[in-house]
């Protein structure tokens, strides 16, 4: 109430000065919308529009504010939003709590964004995208695991690499990765050699033998944290984070045609992939899980209910939008425009994520290269002496 008492203050006096006659062009729009659209509902045996009782101008939108007659819902309201989309041509945001807030944005959302241009920020945040809001973050400390989905050549790796790329400049010295790059390592070979890179895995024995690590460290972990009473790393003064990337994490589901120990090895890593997604947060681990076409085979059940940050490039169909975002709406991006996703936590937003080369991430990063040698043997006792992190 206290924000509907300030916002006619600010509008009042120009309305009743300018009258009807002067009503701008978009809140004309609106009316004519609710009217084709039959918005509304009868009131003391008359049928009623919504009502506009305020309008907040800010320099990137205009709001309006509407008094909507009793009875409606939710469901009749959200027509609305893609209706003015269309009609004004312009980015429209439509929410529905008590009141209803029509947002008309006067910036159009980018067609491109490029890495250099993200904002530097504080903590364990990387850049989503930007859009007519301005630049959307993602803070791991807060949601630490999401999931990643989008076809080939839509930005889903190039999301990945943004992320590494920005952690690694910002978290030098305390940020860690495992990348299972299930793509042969044709993406993420190139960076293993980095510092801050523990391991890349380019199928699914190394990735196998990449999360029995993990599983180890996880075990040292618990019993650390169990020792102090300590129940979350950012109650701690632990600084460091432990990225677990998986690149097309189809390549780690099981398929009949297998051998039962490809099967059973393969079982392993997605249990383990679990694991880390039910406890993995609280002890500083972080699981980024991408795949091209999610399907409840591609995308565990443990790591899709416990990745709260759900990201989506362009898919081809409406069930895999519904897998990915528990919603539809990626099968309607567009297909002329890479880097254009759907972020999704608690709300949904579009976003033009940010573009990096692979030039450009090697000439940013190279500084941190250091010689590595290169050990792998899949048995227990290796994986237990190999693990390295603090």
């Amino acid at each position: 109430m206290l924000e509907l008492a300030i916002i006619p203050v600010l509008t009042g006096a120009a309305a009743l000065y300018l009258g009807m006659k002067n009503i701008d062009k978009d809140e004309k729009t609106i009316q004519k919308v609710f009217k084709n659209l039959k918005i509304g509902a009868y009131e003391k045996n008359e049928f009623s529009y919504p009502k506009l009782i305020a309008t907040e101008k800010k320099p990137d939108r205009t709001r309006y504010v509407y008094r909507v007659p009793l009875g409606l819902t939710k469901k009749v309201i959200e027509p609305i939003q893609e209706v003015l989309k269309v009609t004004i041509d312009r980015p429209v945001e439509v929410t529905f709590k008590k009141w209803l807030y029509i947002e008309i944005f006067h910036n159009e959302m980018p067609k491109k964004v490029v890495y250099s241009s993200a904002p530097h920020e504080k903590g364990w945040v990387v850049p989503l995208g930007l859009n007519e809001r301005g630049w959307h973050f993602h803070n791991f400390d807060k949601t630490p695991h999401c999931t990643i989905s989008g076809t080939t050549r839509f930005g889903k790796t190039v999301m990945l690499k943004n992320i590494m790329t920005y952690l690694i400049e910002h978290h030098t010295d305390d940020v860690e990765f495992i990348i299972l790059d299930m793509k042969g390592g044709l993406e993420f070979g190139r960076y293993k050699n980095l510092k801050q890179v523990v391991d890349v895995a380019s199928n699914p024995v190394e990735a196998f033998q990449s999360l029995g690590k993990v599983k180890v460290f996880m075990e040292q972990q618990e019993a650390v944290f169990k020792k102090n009473g300590w129940s979350n790393v950012v109650n701690t003064p632990i600084q460091k984070r432990l990225f677990i990337i998986v690149d097309e994490g189809a390549q780690l589901a099981p398929d009949r045609f297998m051998t039962k120990e490809q099967k059973d090895m393969l079982a392993t890593c997605q249990h383990t992939l679990g694991e880390i997604a039910r406890i993995g947060g609280a002890l500083g681990i972080r699981l980024i899980f991408c795949t091209q076409y999610p399907t409840s085979d591609t995308l565990p059940r443990q790591v899709k209910q416990n990745a709260d940050l759900k990201i989506t490039f362009r898919l081809p169909t409406g069930y895999a939008s519904q897998v990915a975002i528990d919603d539809y709406g990626a099968e309607e991006l567009p297909s002329d425009i890479p880097g254009r996703a759907i972020v999704k936590t608690h709300e949904k937003k579009l976003v033009q994520a940010p573009f990096i080369s692979d030039d450009e991430m090697m000439k940013r990063l190279e500084v941190y290269r250091v010689e590595k040698v290169e050990r792998r043997k899949v048995d227990r006792k290796t994986v237990e002496d190999t693990v390295h992190f603090e």
